[in-house]
């Protein structure tokens, strides 16, 4: 199902639904984990990232004990997959850094990191563990779902996720500002995450008028996804530095890093320029642009 509310029922009860929908089918990806290791692990952390972003909209209202727990073993669900998907994603930016300065410039050793990275990759999908962790990471998924079918959502109002939603915004106003004066890549990855959110929560709410809220998604998950290439650079700087381990030479590896760190910068300039334009209102002004769009439809 789409991931989106449709306005035709209360919100506690559209915030239900779009949830139990998600924790569906994360459990149906994991039960088709054998077909494709790769996908389900990638498949299932969107469904973990859209949970927790839907959390984040009742928290001001359901905040206890019970959702403080659906949402450390949600998060805990996809970290049974992490050493996974980092070996994954540094193949992948391994062969991103090769697309944009080709081989001439990367020189013959990131061929050699590439196949190292790639043989890791292999021997985790091998180790015969693996195939278990999608196993508990659907019992996770189901306990989190018995909790969250035992929530009062009558609780949740439009003006209780609006707020929310603002709450997250502002919050990534504030690590855009740092970010930008700091370019440190840690500040930079928890700003990702706060756009994340706010392309989710754009996404949910564009029933309320797809013109304005359809391209903030777009802008917002664009952003995300600029700052996460930023985040997996930094990531495979950090592996280069063990260049002995990857077979590689102290100088190979540094060319390498600092063709990483040239694509950073790249990304950051593209980042920070989008940023201007995704966090351009004032929390104030975006709190009351909801809350029309809202009374227009009433």
């Amino acid at each position: 199902m789409d991931f989106a509310f449709t306005g035709e029922a209360p919100i506690g009860s559209d915030c239900r639904r779009v949830l139990l929908a998600e924790f569906a089918g994360a459990q149906a990806r994991l039960a088709a984990f054998d077909e494709n290791p790769d996908l389900t692990v990638h498949e299932t952390r969107k469904h973990n990232k859209r949970i927790r972003g839907l959390f984040l909209l009742t928290r001001p209202v359901l905040e206890s004990g019970d959702i403080s727990r659906a949402n450390r073993i949600v998060r805990d669900a996809a970290r049974r997959f992490s050493h996974a998907r980092d070996a994954l994603v540094k193949q992948d930016t391994s062969d991103k850094l090769l697309d944009r300065f080709g081989r001439k410039r990367v020189g013959p050793a990131l061929a050699t990191v590439r196949g190292i990275l790639q043989d890791r990759h292999d021997r985790i999908l091998k180790d015969e563990d693996f195939p278990t962790e999608a196993e508990n990471a659907a019992r996770d998924f189901a306990e989190a779902e018995c909790l969250v079918e035992g929530w009062n959502w009558d609780q949740v109002t439009l003006e209780i996720a609006f707020s929310a939603v603002v709450s997250n915004y502002r919050l990534g106003l504030r690590l855009y500002e740092t970010s930008r004066a700091s370019r440190d890549p840690h500040e930079c990855h928890e700003w990702r995450k706060r756009a994340k959110y706010l392309a989710f929560h754009y996404q949910l709410f564009r029933y309320l008028d797809p013109e304005i809220y359809t391209p903030r998604a777009l802008f917002a998950e664009e952003l995300a996804s600029w700052l996460g290439e930023h985040h997996d650079l930094a990531v495979l700087e950090e592996t280069l530095a063990d260049y002995a381990d990857l077979g590689i030479s102290a100088k190979s590896a540094q060319t390498l890093i600092r063709l990483c760190e040239e694509r950073r910068a790249e990304l950051e300039n593209d980042a920070f320029e989008r940023g201007a334009v995704v966090y351009l209102d004032r929390p104030e002004t975006l709190h009351g642009m909801f809350a029309e769009s809202a009374a227009a439809l009433a």
